[in-house]
């Protein structure tokens, strides 16, 4: 029996087993459960109270919805027929609203992740936010450590409107599991409760505030990574932009990890169009997020790049990227084109597509699906260059 995660949203890099073990629990989404062995029988999808107003799955297997559902017109990537059984085997509704997602958010807490990770110590702390409010911050650090450490900068998955700080830490530990660092995780606002650019000001108001205690904190204030997947990528990127822009951290921030990021509130690409219908993070459930995020003004000329970061005109001196987007997903063009407009700019981005692949589609680790094994080693191989050359020097 293995575990389907809910939208697989909020796991940036790892895998229902990786965070298993990082837990040391079966973690699932409610009531979801895929026998594996006859996963080309697609599951139908139940949750208590949580399904969206047109609560029917999608009516057929995702990797096959390009053959099968009329309104599908425009020609687009196949999913690579390695992961099409897993891809299948749960069947989503088609628009995932608030009340949908946050059912699948997990409820981690951190003595369930410390128990599964003895050398770790957890603090928390509350950072003064812009509107007057408290920004919970949980860091994660060894209990031993030669001197100051790099940091990551974690936020949190759920199209801005779902997830919490802790859902993917324990991924995050199996990523960096070689390399000695500090991970903090951010616990912004979430959207339709507090508009964009609220959440994007949480993240980065916690990005000076750790910059700034770096030293108690046990972090060199040189060596912060900003990572964050899908939703919390905008804000991962928006921060970035805040911080060059009003020149604080003081000590300029070393590097940004983008994966499969939600950029672009106009939704109009082409992999938009490609994949309006026919994968569990649609077109449509992508467009119902961001209007969550930015009430009346998604598409208009009213949004700025604190709001959604692919509408910066100006992405020089930026810390250096790693971009990875799924080929079968509606944030690929957009993830292309940020870092082709960070490399116009004289900014440096890594950029990774993954053929056959859906919104986050290496969240189920499987050694059999040679494409999931390539991009998580590409991420723990980029974090190994970003963390451990300066360190090893030293």
């Amino acid at each position: 029996m293995a575990t389907a995660y809910g939208l697989f949203d909020q796991y940036p890099c790892g895998a229902p087993r990786q965070v298993e073990r990082a837990v040391g629990i079966s973690v699932c989404a409610p009531q979801i459960h895929v026998d594996m062995e006859h996963a080309c029988a697609p599951a139908r999808l139940h949750t208590p109270t949580t399904m969206s107003s047109n609560s029917s799955p999608y009516h057929y297997p995702y990797s096959q919805a390009a053959h099968l559902d009329p309104r599908i017109t425009v020609p687009r990537p196949a999913i690579d027929p390695a992961l099409a059984p897993i891809v299948d085997s749960v069947l989503l509704p088609e628009e995932l609203d608030v009340g949908f997602l946050r059912g699948f958010d997990l409820t981690l807490s951190p003595e369930l992740i410390l128990k599964a990770n003895p050398h770790l110590t957890h603090t928390e702390h509350g950072v003064p936010g812009s509107d007057g409010n408290t920004i919970p911050l949980s860091v994660f650090a060894p209990k031993t450590a030669p001197g100051a450490l790099p940091a990551l900068y974690h936020i949190h998955g759920g199209g801005m409107v779902s997830g919490d700080r802790f859902s993917a830490v324990p991924s995050l530990i199996d990523l960096v599991q070689d390399v000695p660092c500090v991970i903090v995780s951010v616990e912004y606002r979430l959207a339709p409760e507090t508009r964009a650019p609220g959440a994007a000001e949480d993240c980065y108001a916690g990005l000076v505030w750790i910059s700034a205690n770096a030293t108690r904190l046990g972090i060199d204030p040189a060596e912060i990574i900003v990572c964050a997947v899908s939703g919390g990528a905008p804000l991962a990127a928006a921060a970035c932009l805040m911080a060059r822009d009003r020149m604080l951290p003081t000590v300029p921030v070393k590097a940004q990890m983008l994966l499969s990021p939600m950029l672009d509130d106009r939704c109009d690409s082409i992999s938009d169009q490609q994949f309006e219908y026919g994968v569990p993070w649609n077109g449509v459930s992508n467009r119902a997020a961001w209007n969550h995020v930015l009430g009346g003004q998604r598409g208009s000329n009213k949004v700025t790049m604190y709001q959604a970061p692919s509408r910066a005109t100006d992405l020089s001196n930026l810390p250096q990227a790693y971009i990875d987007a799924a080929e079968c997903e509606v944030f690929r063009d957009p993830a292309v084109m940020y870092a082709m407009n960070m490399w116009r700019c004289a900014s440096t981005c890594e950029l990774h597509v993954w053929p056959g692949g859906i919104h986050l589609f290496d969240a189920i680790d499987n050694p059999q699906v040679p494409v999931v094994g390539a991009a998580i080693a590409a991420k723990r191989a980029w974090l190994r260059r970003m963390m451990l050359p300066l360190k090893a020097e030293r």
